[in-house]
């Protein structure tokens, strides 16, 4: 029997400057959808997402970081690798989001529409902006267990996400976070600041609740043709209401939770349809070495895209 597969989507952190940029240039299919969704979102913003993801002069290190063009530009991203996957008659059984990712979700399951994903992820950047606090993410390459070892560093924090057994990430005030980070490079424990401005899945959110589930509101959203699941908690599908879109800004990722949930079931194909390769990693130290779950990255920060690409192919010949 086939197993089934999953597209995960990853959210804000997994963003870069030149993100696909050999894809863009020698995958037809891949330029014609970003085109399409370039054409969309430019009067939205007032510029090409095109330009500001691959001009000139712009390093994969430098920080990519500003929400009014990172939260169109991961959308856009996800959702023109899922059309070229799609292309190639790899379906889907069900799609899984990494908190903003979910709303790459919403719009490939067809809940709601390309435009309305869009339209909301520039409203929701420039609400977060305008009304929200400067903070910081760090995501730490450690047990959990070392927020309790280090109490003193870590009150003025929040735990923001549970990704495998010795990866997380915490979020805070952005003179907090700068603090932590150096705290724990003293001590060489790997950690990572992310290029992630705001409070997301903190109490920093709080004060945003009721404009959030207006902007959401607004939207025209059916149940979708392709069942969803969250890493907000572990649940089987996900019901698509203005309340869950809020929570997914407010409250922790929980990606180890869901995928051991799901593991308890079956065995499955995860395709990671980010920019980073990242949940697919994190899939590789949550899977069950007895298990026979696939991980699988469509492209990564290394280039080569089009090997990747293939390669993703070749793999999936071969299981099937």
């Amino acid at each position: 029997m086939t197993k089934p597969i999953v597209f995960m989507f990853s959210g804000q952190g997994s963003q870069y400057y030149q993100m696909g940029r050999e894809l863009f240039e020698n995958h037809s299919r891949f330029k014609i959808w970003m085109k399409h969704c370039d054409a969309i979102v430019e009067p939205m913003l007032g510029r090409s997402l095109i330009d500001i993801i691959y001009q000139d002069g712009r390093s994969k290190m430098e920080p990519f970081d500003e929400l009014r063009y990172t939260n169109p530009a991961i959308l856009c991203f996800e959702y023109c690798l899922t059309k070229i996957l799609m292309e190639s008659k790899i379906e889907p059984d069900y799609l899984l989001g990494y908190s903003f990712g979910e709303l790459t979700s919403l719009v490939v399951s067809g809940a709601i529409s390309l435009q309305d994903g869009l339209r909301f992820s520039i409203d929701i950047a420039e609400l977060i902006q305008a009304d929200s606090q400067q903070a910081g993410m760090l995501a730490i390459i450690d047990s959990t267990a070392i927020i309790d070892e280090y109490p003193h560093v870590f009150e003025s924090c929040w735990l923001t996400a549970k990704n495998f057994n010795n990866s997380f990430v915490v979020g805070g005030l952005e003179s907090d976070i700068v603090e932590l980070h150096e705290f724990l490079n003293d001590r060489k424990i790997v950690n990572q600041l992310l290029p992630v401005k705001y409070g997301f899945h903190t109490k920093l959110m709080e004060p945003l609740k009721p404009k959030i589930i207006e902007l959401f509101n607004g939207i025209n959203c059916s149940s979708g043709r392709i069942p969803m699941l969250s890493s907000l908690k572990p649940n089987k599908q996900v019901s698509i209401t203005a309340e869950h879109i809020w929570q997914v800004f407010r409250y922790p990722v929980d990606f180890s939770g869901t995928l051991n949930f799901l593991l308890q079931y079956e065995d499955y194909i995860f395709i990671d349809v980010g920019p980073s390769g990242t949940l697919a990693t994190f899939v590789k130290y949550i899977c069950n070495q007895e298990g026979d779950s696939q991980y699988l990255e469509v492209i990564n920060q290394f280039g080569r895209d089009l090997d990747s690409l293939n390669k993703l192919k070749n793999s999936l010949l071969v299981a099937a």
